[in-house]
């Protein structure tokens, strides 16, 4: 009996000290990496080719997320650390050179919005990360005439260590990829690449 009591002690003790018991503030790099399960999902393009990525951060909410235990009441706030758009610039750039698609000196400009973008990590003994991603993606001709736009989302999640910034950009990524195949993948976007020449 007195073996019993201890073990669950002891078990107790592993348990607790497992458990978070603050949540601090956290500042988060974006750092885009290819995902090379994104390479050939937009097929079947006639004209591949656009002359640039341009990205603006046009968010009216500028933290990113909010770190909250399960638990506990327990809050924390998450920022951005860097520019947002440079992350945004390479992730869609990368995506769509997965996908057959140049950047050149000629066709249309693909100019993409960073519309809202929100984080949350649920925090008990680790952690699940869930991001979500709004996106007004839109192509326009050399002269500036606007060929085709389309507003997206994506979500994306993982799990893992509390804290974890490695968590974060593969959620932030996720999402960031899921939007960027929803306006690759719409009706309108192939046809307007090979339209919006001029």
């Amino acid at each position: 009996m007195d073996a019993n009591r201890l073990l669950l002690s002891g078990v107790l003790l592993v348990v607790g000290a497992c458990a978070v018991s603050r949540l601090d503030p956290l500042s988060v790099p974006l750092a885009y990496k290819a995902n090379p399960k994104n390479a050939g999902l937009v097929g079947g393009l006639s004209c591949n080719a656009i002359s640039q990525v341009q990205a603006v951060d046009a968010r009216a909410e500028k933290s990113l997320g909010v770190r909250t235990h399960e638990s506990k009441p327990l809050k924390a706030v998450v920022t951005v650390a860097g520019d947002p758009t440079v992350w945004l610039h390479d992730g869609v750039q990368e995506f769509l050179a997965q996908n057959a698609v140049s950047v050149q000196g000629s066709g249309p400009k693909l100019l993409v919005s960073l519309d809202s973008l929100h984080t949350v990590e649920s925090v008990w003994h680790r952690a699940s990360y869930d991001a979500r991603i709004t996106l007004t993606a839109e192509l326009q001709s050399p002269a500036g005439r606007t060929c085709w736009k389309e507003s997206v989302e994506g979500s994306g999640g993982s799990y893992g260590y509390a804290g974890s910034v490695a968590n974060y950009q593969e959620s932030l990524n996720g999402a960031l990829d899921a939007a960027t195949t929803h306006f690759a993948e719409s009706q309108g976007f192939k046809p307007a690449l090979c339209r919006c020449s001029d």
